[in-house]
């Protein structure tokens, strides 16, 4: 393994496409040539800290979280980008991710739109407009997942650089069906037999269900993006030949109204 080599976490299987064309399951883990070293979690909090957790022991020299998102703001569409600055945490913690890694990211994407801003912790699958916005109050966030708190606390323990890299999937008008949000499972997959039964019950809730396909769709060709201009190695090595600035605290540093203005 490379002294550079990335960890990154990501949920799905089906999100791992938009980095490789390995087809492997929840719990896999592989390499990319020496440069990166990949780890499929499965949905939620703790499987991902678990799987963050792997990278760390396996030696890896920073940490992404990479994949899909909700989105928590109106100005950010289906496939919209977003590197945020910080984690938030459910208790309100927030952890900030490596401003010269993230800075070189996004001067490799040149003229593509970049979001910044922070990243919100969702304990659950955050169905609809009125619970994103909630949330986006509450946080002072723009986009949410599950998983990113998780690999956050884990970078933080290893004293590893942190790179979050979230593409919206459903934006904030979108308010997904009961069908995605009782019966998805750990690879984010609906099983056919629930989905058939509650079309059958709602069959108003397929269009839904054809828009956020197409969300999925853009939010995986923008990671393409991404990947492409990055490479495998997602800039790491790069950035870690810059000076670094002074780490802070962040295990300290609690989210209020006044510090999303700092």
């Amino acid at each position: 393994m490379s002294s550079t080599c990335v960890g990154i976490v990501v949920a799905i299987p089906a999100e791992l496409r938009s980095l490789c064309r390995e087809a492997v399951g929840v719990g896999a883990r592989l390499a990319i040539r020496d440069q990166a070293l990949i780890a499929v979690s499965g949905v939620g909090e703790q499987r991902a800290a678990q799987a963050a957790q792997t990278l760390a022991d396996a030696g890896v020299a920073g940490l992404v979280s990479w994949g899909c998102a909700a989105g928590l703001d109106v100005e950010l569409p289906a496939g919209a980008l977003c590197l945020p600055e910080s984690v938030v945490t459910a208790d309100l913690q927030r952890w900030p991710t490596d401003a010269v890694w993230r800075h070189e990211v996004v001067a490799a994407l040149g003229q593509r739109a970049v979001f910044e801003g922070a990243l919100a912790h969702a304990s659950q699958v955050v169905a609809s407009s009125a619970a994103k916005r909630e949330l986006a109050a509450r946080a002072g966030a723009v986009v949410a997942d599950m998983e990113s708190a998780a690999i956050a606390r884990v970078a933080h323990r290893h004293g590893l650089p942190l790179l979050v890299v979230r593409s919206v999937v459903d934006p904030l008008a979108l308010t997904l069906p009961a069908i995605v949000t009782d019966h998805v499972d750990d690879s984010g997959r609906v099983p056919l037999a629930p989905l058939l039964r509650g079309l059958l019950r709602r069959p108003g809730d397929l269009l839904t269900l054809l828009q956020l396909a197409s969300g999925f769709r853009a939010s995986l060709a923008s990671l393409r993006t991404v990947a492409t201009r990055t490479g495998d190695n997602l800039l790491l090595a790069q950035a870690l030949s810059r000076p670094r600035p002074e780490a802070r605290n962040a295990s300290t540093d609690r989210f209020t109204p006044e510090s999303a203005l700092d």
